[in-house]
């Protein structure tokens, strides 16, 4: 009797919940590092993917899921790039993804900080890790597609990752720093339902309306130009 209670209320946990995913046309992965004491190198990780559950009253979030490709971080410097990517850094050959994952749940408030403990995975090594977050709100974009915003940041040393490397200066002390500050920003959307990128290319608000008004079927063709793909149905403007 008491497993099926549990079930029970693990179903209707679930049933409460919707799967969000991240929309990486509008999200970022941003972190940097100290260089010589007096200045710092940033960079960005560009190619991920991620997902999560928020409770239906917007009050909850949990199994927070991140899968970042290493091989994509971009300092804006090749060569330092490369050497990132090499031994003494991420070791992308032997460990090509840098992993995130959270199971919760955490409560949130609109525009509101919060916490969240989880596990980064980075070179191999699974490390239990904090990040402070806001969760900003939610919206319907122009063309009634929800979003979720939220920013979070957290500071890790890199050499609890394996992440020995450096150079002693002449002056005192080491080239790069041990600490690595991270600061995501991110726009998640209900999974399967994401804003298709191409929509936002429309140049004018008379552009989205006309969009709507054909797909409802009250106009027959756009005046103004837009993405064939937009509309499968072959009812989009020839050019």
């Amino acid at each position: 009797m008491k497993k099926i209670i549990i079930m029970l209320l693990l179903n209707s946990t679930l049933a409460s919940a919707r799967l969000l995913e991240i929309n990486h046309d509008h999200s970022k992965v941003l972190f940097d590092i100290d260089y010589m004491k007096l200045a710092t190198v940033q960079g960005t990780l560009k190619s991920y993917q991620g997902t999560f559950n928020m409770s239906m009253g917007e009050n909850e979030i949990s199994d927070v899921s991140v899968i970042i490709d290493a091989s994509s971080v971009d300092t804006n410097e090749a060569k330092r790039d490369f050497h990132i990517k090499g031994h003494e850094f991420f070791l992308v050959a032997s460990y090509p993804e840098i992993r995130f994952e959270a199971l919760g749940p955490v409560s949130i408030i609109k525009d509101s900080k919060f916490k969240i403990k989880g596990f980064l995975t980075l070179r191999g090594i699974k490390k239990e890790i904090w990040l402070e977050g806001l969760y900003k709100g939610r919206m319907l974009d122009p063309w009634n597609k929800e979003n979720y915003f939220f920013e979070l940041n957290t500071e890790i040393n890199r050499k609890d990752f394996g992440m020995n490397w450096n150079k002693e200066l002449d002056t005192g002390g080491v080239l790069v720093g041990d600490k690595v500050r991270i600061k995501i920003s991110l726009q998640a959307q209900p999974s399967g339902d994401k804003t298709a990128f191409s929509t936002h290319m429309i140049p004018s608000t008379k552009g989205i309306i006309e969009r709507d008004q054909l797909n409802k079927g009250k106009i027959k063709k756009l005046s103004t130009s837009t993405d064939p793909k937009d509309h499968p149905n072959g009812n989009e403007k020839k050019e």
